[in-house]
C-alpha cells in the first residue's frame, strides 16, 4: 500500500510535470502567431524570464552571479546638433558574443505574449531578439532576452550579471557586419519595480538592453523575484 504522504507527493510532481509541458507547448504557439503578425507592440511589461522546468525539490541547479550595481544610463547626454548618432544599416542580429564573461549563441526572435510581456525563446541555452523593437545597430533600444538556467544547468545568460561596464558585446548581423556595443552599466531590479521607461524607452542613440532573470529564487512561484538588465551603447560596427 503506497503511503499517503508518498501518493501526494507523486501527484504534485505529475502535476508540476504537465504544467511545464503545456507552458512549453504555450510559449512555442505564441512564438509562430507573433511571427506572423508583427503588429507594434505597446511599452513591454517586466519580462519574466523561468526556468525551463523545475528541478525535483524546485530549487535553481546553480547559484545565479550577482548583478552589479551601477548607474544606469537610460538616455544619452545631449550631442550638439551637428552631431550624427553612430548606427548601422539595418540588418537582423543572427547571433551575440560577450567574450569577457564566457557567453556566445545564435539568436531566435520573439514578440509579444498576449499580457503584453515579451516572450522567451524555448531553448534555455538560446539566446533572443525582440523583434518589434529596434534591431541592434538601428537608433533606439534594441532587446535581446534569454534564460538564466533550467533544471538541466546553466542557461545562455548564466554570466550576464557577471559583465562589468567598458565590457563589450558583439551582435553579428544577417549581413556579415558586426554590431559592437560597450557596456555602460549591469543592474539588478526587482520584477515589481522594473524600469520600463529606462529599458524599453526613446534613446537619441544605438542602445541595446540585455535581459535575463537574477535575485532570489521563490520556490513557491518557481520563478526568480528580480532581472538583470545590462545596458550598452554602440562604439564601432
Amino acid at each position: 500500500m503506497v503511503n499517503p504522504t508518498r501518493r501526494a507527493r507523486l501527484r504534485s510532481r505529475l502535476y508540476l510535470a504537465l504544467g511545464a509541458v503545456s507552458l512549453s507547448a504555450t510559449v512555442a504557439l505564441t512564438g509562430a502567431y507573433f511571427f506572423e503578425s508583427p503588429a507594434p507592440p505597446q511599452p513591454p511589461t517586466a519580462l519574466e524570464v523561468v526556468p525551463a522546468a523545475a528541478t525535483p525539490d524546485d530549487q535553481p541547479v546553480t547559484r545565479v552571479p550577482e548583478a552589479a550595481t551601477t548607474s544606469v544610463r537610460p538616455t544619452a547626454a545631449p550631442a550638439p546638433a551637428s552631431a550624427v548618432p553612430l548606427t548601422l544599416p539595418a540588418s537582423p542580429p543572427v547571433s551575440v558574443r560577450a567574450a569577457t564573461v564566457g557567453m556566445q549563441s545564435p539568436l531566435v526572435q520573439v514578440g509579444l505574449n498576449p499580457d503584453g510581456t515579451i516572450e522567451v525563446p524555448v531553448a534555455y541555452d538560446t539566446a533572443a531578439w525582440y523583434r518589434l523593437g529596434p534591431i541592434p545597430g538601428s537608433l533606439g533600444p534594441a532587446v535581446i532576452v534569454g534564460h538564466v538556467d533550467s533544471y538541466q544547468g546553466p542557461g545562455v545568460f548564466f554570466t550576464l550579471g557577471a559583465m562589468r561596464p567598458g565590457a563589450i558585446i558583439d551582435v553579428t548581423r544577417v549581413d556579415a557586419t558586426v554590431a559592437h556595443f560597450r557596456v555602460d552599466a549591469v543592474n539588478s531590479y526587482p520584477k515589481n519595480h522594473f524600469p520600463t521607461a529606462a529599458v524599453y524607452g526613446p534613446i537619441d542613440y544605438a542602445g541595446l538592453r540585455v535581459i535575463t532573470c537574477g535575485g532570489v529564487f521563490d520556490q513557491t512561484t518557481r520563478s526568480y523575484e528580480s532581472n538583470t538588465v545590462v545596458f550598452a551603447s554602440l562604439v564601432r560596427g
